[in-house]
């Protein structure tokens, strides 16, 4: 046990770095870090020691520890800042961490300040991490297409949503046989929203098929608009709006369940003429819900949309849960 307050000798001090140079020089790596600790115990703190120390962390695989120490370091912005982020960059790098690369690099070069000598290294690690990310995002994206194909013979409908919202997260395109599934009545109306929204993101441009709730139906995906941006879900929306002041839970309740109709539905929208049924379907299925009583109400107009709107709440429920 040795105080906080006992300084190291000088010539102890010079012995345990030279010795951990040493260690270092012959792959030791075990025992340079033991003395470098020490060292930074006795709160000998230089750059060659906290470069050794990460060396030694790496080789070691601590990759955590190394990360957090290297970050640790970033944050002092001190004279050799730029040399710890070339040794973060090296890190992120071994251990396939391209996309926190991708950014570092392109802060850092947007600054402006990176020294002229780096400025290679950073776009080399910058170019490479593309290909590495475009690779293993494709392999995985290949994974992710069998899972899908197998959970659709296995017809587990909450497996292939899940599959589809992983694939929709990478820039891979859904190739033909997954855009099949928009027409096949099997497959549930919420992974074909998902999928539809995947193309969407995508941008895709061609005319595609789907066949929904007994419609067929053809759009573009890239000239959809987005499910809460089209005209139909506006104006519902500022139909039941003015239950958010009056009764905010009877209004969240009317909300989701919008939120819950017009998801499944999509790309179908119901037509602008049909708003004023379906916000009052959303009214009394909300008021029935919360045992809200009301006068009695001739249903008969909106007894389709109210038979829509919980049908595609139970179907909502049934693969994602709010």
């Amino acid at each position: 046990m040795k105080p906080g307050n006992i300084i190291l000798f000088p010539k102890w001090q010079k012995v345990l770095e030279e010795e951990s140079v040493a260690a270092i020089k012959e792959k030791k790596f075990e025992e340079a870090l033991e003395k470098l600790d020490n060292l930074l115990s006795y709160d000998v703190k230089n750059h060659e020691i906290y470069t050794g120390k990460l060396i030694c962390l790496m080789e070691l695989e601590r990759y955590v520890e190394a990360q957090e120490l290297c970050e640790s370091l970033i944050e002092e912005k001190d004279s050799y800042y730029y040399q710890y982020i070339h040794i973060y960059l090296t890190l992120l790098f071994q251990t396939d961490q391209y996309d926190a690369l991708i950014d570092v690099v392109a802060v850092e070069l947007e600054s402006g300040n990176v020294p002229n000598q780096l400025k290679e290294p950073f776009k080399q690690l910058y170019s490479m991490s593309e290909k590495m990310r475009l690779n293993v995002e494709l392999e995985r994206s290949n994974i992710y297409l069998d899972a899908l194909f197998d959970a659709v013979h296995q017809d587990n409908h909450i497996e292939q949503w899940r599959l589809v919202n992983k694939l929709s997260k990478t820039t891979i395109q859904p190739n033909e046989k997954v855009i099949s599934l928009l027409v096949d009545e099997h497959i549930h109306p919420l992974v074909k929203t998902a999928i539809y929204l995947w193309m969407k993101r995508i941008g895709i441009t061609k005319s595609i098929e789907v066949h929904k709730f007994g419609i067929k139906m053809k759009a573009t995906p890239s000239e959809t608009p987005e499910i809460n941006e089209s005209a139909i879900a506006k104006e519902i929306a500022s139909r039941i709006k003015e239950a958010e002041q009056s009764n905010p839970s009877l209004y969240e309740v009317m909300n989701t369940l919008l939120g819950h109709y017009l998801y499944a539905l999509y790309p179908i929208a119901p037509s602008l003429d049909e708003s004023p049924y379906i916000a009052e379907a959303l009214l009394q299925i909300g008021n029935d819900y919360l045992n809200i009583a009301v006068p009695e109400q001739e249903r008969a107009e909106v007894d389709k949309y109210i038979q829509e709107i919980k049908t595609t709440d139970l179907l909502y429920a049934s693969i994602i849960e709010d």
